[in-house]
């Protein structure tokens, strides 16, 4: 039997001595395991808006421990939009499309899973108003441009689709500058420009009576950009906004006023400048001429492109030759159902 000597008892009680420190010093200095305790929605802000894009759906609130900003998290098997570190007992998470109904959250570090709240996340279906934009999609390449088509909607299978209802001829993009003595137009190389109506999901702020699209609201002036669903997502130039609902057919006799010469440019057939199924057409020329539009009922009367339409208001007609402005002497609605 070996005999323990001094310096082995020595070698033994210095290692006895740090294990407590090994011990501690790992405790200390260890990546923490990160803990959900609640997932809470908040309001997105317009920001985030901006940045989620039209896919973005919810923000959620990650209150716990051990978070850090290299985690990844996933609602179910759908990966988040982003994953937003405030502190480690802190983060938000910006949530794309998933159905509503309860969610596991699962964070990752890496590939590992190193947290998950069964279903903590609740989600319900968005608050949302659907509306008509009318104006043009900018900035496209050929491929994008050519891939559009008239009645496609995106994202495919989306609960709430953005749908192409009518859509021009691809031209090439042009953009305006404009300058305190003037403005001037400019072409973009290689890009392509379609004038379009899309029927599309906005997100109503009923304090500032507007509403927005991916955190961009459309009441400011100038013409608002706003970023859609797309093929890929797509720059829309809106320049005016009209109800997802069909219109009411109407026939309208307006009193044209001003120099002969511009009433006898009037022709029947004649289109009001709009892509939309409102578009007013003439249907008898004249001083008195007759015209058949789409018309929007609201609380206030009839209207056409926001505009009051019964005897006595302003109209103006405006075509690719010439513009008329006159007053409205008679409105008579067609039976319901009336197609034009």
């Amino acid at each position: 039997m070996k005999r323990v000597n001094l310096f082995d008892a020595a070698v033994a009680g210095f290692v006895i001595v740090l294990l407590p420190i090994a011990y501690g010093t790992f405790r200390l200095f260890r990546t923490p395991q990160p803990v959900i305790t609640s997932v809470k929605r908040v309001e997105i802000t317009k920001e985030e808006r901006r940045v989620g894009g039209p896919n973005l759906v919810a923000k959620l609130k990650i209150q716990g421990s051990g978070l850090r900003p290299m985690l990844r998290a996933s609602i179910d098997g759908a990966p988040a939009i982003g994953f937003v570190f405030e502190n480690p007992n802190s983060a938000d998470l910006l949530v794309g499309s998933v159905p509503p109904g309860s969610h596991d959250l699962v964070l990752y570090d890496g590939v590992q899973e190193v947290a998950r709240a069964p279903k903590a996340v609740r989600l319900q279906a968005p608050v949302t108003s659907r509306i008509r934009i009318v104006g043009t999609i900018v900035g496209l390449d050929r491929a994008t441009s050519d891939l559009l088509k008239a009645g496609a909607s995106y994202p495919a299978g989306s609960p709430s689709p953005t749908t192409i209802v009518q859509l021009g001829p691809a031209r090439p993009d042009r953009r305006r500058l404009a300058a305190a003595g003037g403005g001037a137009e400019f072409p973009i190389a290689g890009l392509f420009a379609r004038d379009a109506v899309v029927s599309i999901s906005c997100d109503p702020d009923l304090l500032v009576n507007d509403c927005a699209i991916g955190g961009q609201g459309l009441s400011a002036a100038p013409a608002q950009m706003v970023i859609i669903p797309g093929p890929a997502p797509m720059i829309f130039s809106v320049s005016e906004v009209l109800p997802d609902a069909a219109p009411q057919i109407a026939s309208v006799r307006v009193r044209f006023e001003g120099s002969r010469e511009v009433v006898d440019l009037m022709k029947a057939g004649d289109r009001d400048t709009l892509l939309d199924e409102r578009a007013a057409v003439v249907t008898e020329t004249g001083k008195d001429a007759s015209l058949r539009l789409g018309a929007d009922e609201t609380p206030g009367g009839w209207t056409y492109r926001g505009r009051a339409l019964k005897p006595g208001a302003p109209f103006t007609l405006t075509t690719s030759t010439y513009v008329a402005s006159g007053t409205v002497l008679s409105v008579s609605m067609a039976a319901a159902g009336d197609k034009r």
